[in-house]
């Protein structure tokens, strides 16, 4: 049977911890769009969603053609752009797995384990791919057989979900979020196993103190302000406010050294795939030659947008892991700034975000 990552059994966490996550991130996904629609007029007029495509059923037993056009564009993005998200991932070799109401649909898994059974009459690209039932189906990278893959829900499974309808292009780069996790898994299992335990301690973490939600929000604001920052030094001198204000709130909050890995671990696993999501729309955007049935819009769309937004105002409300996404994100392009070839002088399992910006830092 193949090994599917289970992390709520494997770490015997609490129902609203980490064994949520995948639920945790559609709500997010979901919420995104709820709130940008009050916040709206803060954004730009670029990046507007697409109009929703029609959608097969969110049960079907095989791949649709709209799920083999947009797992298609998946691949060929990560193909195309990848090393410039990190270096090496264009060429992993990470299945991935898209899963509806009923079933799960493995791509690029030779041979995969029972219960996954190759569809004989089904193909994409010209090679079979495997189903199985849905066996907790999950938003994050999963284990097949020693293999990690990248699972995400189809966009007519996410969009029958939630009242708020999200575009192919979106959805594309949220697929690459997971693939990113997978890729994280693949480099380094320990690390990212490691990441993993931190929410074994979550419960402890102090959410609901109103000091430290205040200083969670001054902190975002110094890293949102730091990635504005006209100037190179402007840029330097926000970066090193942001780690003064994380130093004393740390310090005032009387953290402990387990609750502050948990924030530096959730940076690297959560805060490293958001930025690699984003980074994606980039450079997908960017492309001379796009996907006519899949266009990305120059900037990012609104949805995206308003994480910033978030980063910049609303850090101190962020609940669970949510906060992380951001806060590591943030710090990851603030070192594509501050010091450009950081990925390819530090393998990813021996990133530390936090430490790796403060010697961008105090060098200057």
């Amino acid at each position: 049977m193949a090994e599917k990552m289970d992390v709520k059994n494997s770490l015997n966490l609490p129902q609203t911890s980490f064994a949520m996550k995948a639920s945790l991130a559609q709500m997010a996904w979901l919420a995104v769009f709820v709130v940008s629609l009050l916040g709206h007029a803060l954004l730009s007029s670029q990046g507007k969603p697409q109009a929703r495509p029609t959608l097969p059923p969110p049960d079907q037993p095989v791949l649709s053609a709209q799920d083999k056009t947009e797992i298609a564009e998946v691949l060929k993005l990560k193909a195309e752009a990848g090393d410039k998200v990190w270096p090496g991932l264009a060429a992993a070799d990470l299945p991935l797995i898209l899963f509806n109401a009923r079933y799960e649909f493995l791509v690029g898994a030779a041979n995969p384990p029972v219960p996954w059974e190759v569809l004989k009459d089904e193909s994409f690209q010209g090679k079979p791919y495997s189903r199985r039932l849905v066996d907790r189906p999950q938003n994050f990278a999963v284990k097949v057989g020693a293999a990690y893959a990248g699972s995400a829900s189809s966009l007519e499974l996410m969009n029958n979900k939630g009242p708020m309808k999200i575009g192919l292009d979106f959805h594309v780069v949220l697929v690459l979020h997971e693939i990113f996790h997978a890729y994280q898994a693949d480099q380094d299992a320990a690390r990212f196993d490691r990441a993993l335990a931190v929410y074994k301690v979550e419960k402890n973490y102090p959410f609901q103190d109103k000091d430290m939600a205040a200083a969670w929000v001054t902190e975002g604001a110094a890293l949102a302000q730091a990635l504005k920052a006209p100037t190179y030094d402007e840029a330097v001198r926000l970066a090193q406010k942001f780690l003064e204000i994380r130093d004393a709130r740390r310090g005032a909050a009387r953290l402990s050294p387990e609750l502050a890995d948990y924030e530096r671990e959730l940076e690297w696993l959560e805060g490293l795939a958001k930025y690699a999501e984003v980074r994606f729309y980039e450079l997908a955007a960017s492309r001379a030659d796009q996907t006519a049935s899949i266009k990305f819009n120059p900037g990012l769309p609104f949805f995206l947008q308003w994480d910033f937004v978030r980063l910049e105002k609303q850090m101190g409300t962020q609940e669970g892991d949510l906060r992380f996404y951001l806060s590591g994100m943030a710090q990851a392009r603030l070192l594509d700034r501050l010091s450009p070839d950081w990925k390819s002088r530090t393998a990813l399992g021996k990133v530390y975000l936090e430490g790796l910006l403060r010697s961008a830092t105090s060098k200057k």
